[in-house]
């Protein structure tokens, strides 16, 4: 079983110092912190990995541990914060960090601060007996006190509210993000109350696994255009009612679904209870442009207005709340309706 473990364990940890490494270099293609963040996450946890590997040859990694040692119940709180700092960057990246941060992090930073610079004396404990014996004691409340806080923080992402206006992630993931987040907090929370070995290797694999999906996610899904291509029957000119393209630019208008980035041509015709052939060929038939383009012109439109109004305006922000979720795309679509990139464009104004 040892052998095993130790066998995927290594694997992992080289995964996951290559997934970083491939984060880091594609860092720029966010417009936020989140692939900067993931990748150093990356690295910490093979740290950590190649760290339990080695106390697992050394055989200090046993079922019959102390309960919730403070080193085991402090530190960890400090990795559950920076935990945080990814969904913040993808729920809402426009958030102030610095006043989110404090009100976040305070309460922990207190405890850990307590935990471990106020000199105070810790109570071994060993058996449940032990707990119970003990339980009056402050450092041991004060102890429980701690690992029911961090649990408490695990399932707060479930209260960040998810408005797709303000998030650059869809809600699935920030589900995935939120259950998995719960589960690593969780297995922490009963190590410390059993330390089974069992139990241990769990939380790394669900661990590894979970800054892998992460990564995937980061890589290859997060970020990615909206934007479908449509492939519209090229011999397709069935006369369009006008009814149609009411209803089009009604939903499209009154319900800011122009802005919304994962609008594609298959979603609004289910919306519209038509056919992806008869709502694309509205758009030819009314404004000249496929559905993509005219949602790019849409969407460009509204930002070179609003710099041409407000040149000091934040771009990647602009380009957030029209619906852009990866700035390469962003630019491209707005040198191709401007003809020239944002940048020349704020410095014709």
């Amino acid at each position: 079983m040892k052998y095993i473990a130790t066998i995927l364990l290594v694997f992992m940890t080289v995964a996951l110092v290559i997934s970083g490494i491939l984060l880091w270099k594609r860092r720029k293609e966010a417009s936020d912190y989140s692939r900067i963040i993931w990748a150093v996450f990356s690295w910490i946890s093979a740290f950590f990995t190649l760290t339990f590997i080695m106390r697992t040859w050394q055989e200090t990694t046993t079922a019959d541990g102390a309960f919730f040692e403070p080193e085991h119940t402090f530190v960890p709180i400090l990795m559950q914060m920076t935990f945080f700092l990814y969904p913040l960057e993808v729920i809402r990246p426009t958030i102030s960090r610095a006043k989110v941060y404090v009100l976040l992090f305070t309460p922990l930073i207190l405890l850990v601060s307590v935990g471990m610079c106020a000199g105070i004396e810790y109570t071994t404990i060993y058996t449940y007996a032990d707990l119970w014996q003990h339980i009056g004691e402050f450092n041991v409340w004060f102890r429980l006190l701690t690992l029911t806080v961090m649990l408490f923080y695990c399932f707060s992402l479930f209260l960040v509210p998810y408005d797709w206006r303000k998030s650059s992630a869809d809600k699935k993931f920030i589900m995935f993000y939120s259950c998995g987040f719960c589960l690593i907090g969780l297995l922490h929370f009963s190590i410390q109350m059993s330390h089974a070995y069992w139990l241990v290797l769990a939380h790394q694999i669900v661990w590894i696994t979970f800054f892998f999906a992460v990564a995937w996610y980061e890589l290859k899904e997060r970020l990615v255009s909206s934007e479908t291509l449509e492939h519209e029957d090229s011999c397709s000119c069935h006369p369009i009612d006008n009814d149609l393209w009411e209803k089009i630019l009604f939903l499209l208008d009154n319900h800011d679904k122009w802005r919304d980035p994962n609008l594609s041509l298959i979603l609004l015709s289910d919306l519209l209870e038509s056919n992806r052939t008869y709502v694309g060929e509205a758009f030819k038939q009314n404004v000249g442009m496929t559905f993509t383009e005219y949602i790019s012109h849409r969407r460009i439109d509204y930002v070179a207005e609003t710099l041409k109004s407000d040149p000091q305006s934040n771009l990647n922000e602009l380009f957030n709340y029209v619906g852009y979720r990866q700035r390469s795309t962003a630019w491209r679509n707005f040198q191709k309706v401007q003809g020239m990139t944002p940048s020349e464009y704020i410095e014709s104004l």
